[in-house]
């Protein structure tokens, strides 16, 4: 089996010694998903980052997605997550195993990515909006899934409290997400299923269905916070003046869409957007933060 360069580093970067465990076994790993589920050996996917895809057929001869990554919570609760969906608005989920860390989905053909589309960005920030319109909301009975106030808790003490990083990240703006957050769940209390990762390498074309979304999270909190990655994600380079009149074009599709405050998306973004940033730091140590932080100043003003 070929395992990609990329995947090996970002998995050894993101995992470490799991991850050197886990690689030299994913051949044999692949093997016996093959067997599980009665598939043919598939080719890899063109896209990988940290998890192997294979692309590969059924006994019946449909065409399905195998991904495998080293077994975390992550993985575990995107299974939750695509069992939830059941292929509304999403990549039909077929089966996973836990033990072997694997998903069973539907292959998206072509699998453009919607920034590949080529739709400027108004149309695309329609096209997401109305996959986060249709997505399922419903929390299962049973789940475990983390709740986005336990993810801000942790990741914002960890900042605070590992001496490498105490100080890294500037407190007025952890202590503004918190406010936000907690503004965000008095003025919707009740939580639902968030994607939690719902950007534009994470919405797929298919030839017959449209546009789905793929790779969720799997996470439950406010409404307001399921386009917040999206809103941070592909800005454009150069002046801040230009990220703010695109972002606040985003915020006025999807305020129409979602029947949300511009406000309320913009405080969403910018919690996700502290929170990206510190769990940044927890995995590369010191990096280059201004783009982010400024990102982050921009959002401000919207609020």
């Amino acid at each position: 089996m070929d395992i990609p360069q990329k995947l090996v580093e970002n998995a050894e970067r993101v995992f470490g010694d799991r991850a050197r465990a886990w690689l030299p076994g994913l051949p044999g790993v692949a093997a016996a998903c093959r067997d599980r589920w009665d598939l043919a050996e598939g080719i890899p996917a063109p896209h990988m980052s940290m998890n192997y895809i294979e692309l590969t057929t059924t006994a019946e001869d449909c065409p399905v997605a195998l991904k495998i990554g080293v077994p975390h919570d992550d993985l575990y609760t995107e299974m939750e997550a695509l069992r939830a969906y059941d292929g509304q608005a999403a990549v039909g989920f077929i089966d996973s195993d836990h033990d072997l860390g694997a998903i069973l989905m539907d292959r998206v053909q072509p699998g453009t990515m919607l920034f590949q589309s080529g739709c400027d960005d108004a149309e695309q920030t329609r096209l997401a909006g109305a996959i986060m319109r249709e997505l399922p909301v419903t929390v299962p009975q049973e789940h475990g899934m983390p709740h986005l106030t336990d993810q801000v808790a942790k990741a914002f003490t960890r900042n605070r409290t590992t001496p490498e990083l105490a100080g890294t990240m500037p407190e007025e703006l952890m202590q503004t997400a918190e406010d936000l957050l907690r503004q965000l769940l008095t003025d919707e209390p009740t939580e639902i299923l968030l994607h939690g990762d719902l950007h534009h390498e994470n919405i797929l074309l298919d030839e017959q269905r449209g546009w789905l979304a793929i790779d969720p999270k799997g996470v439950i909190g406010p409404r307001a916070y399921q386009p917040a990655r999206f809103l941070n994600n592909r800005l454009p380079e150069g002046s801040s003046e230009k990220h703010a009149d695109m972002t606040r074009l985003r915020l006025d599709i999807l305020s129409e869409i979602l029947d949300c405050p511009s406000a309320t998306l913009a405080a969403a973004a910018f919690l996700d957007r502290i929170l990206g940033t510190s769990w940044s730091l927890e995995d590369e140590g010191t990096f280059d933060m201004a783009p982010a932080l400024a990102n982050a100043h921009m959002l401000q003003r919207f609020l």
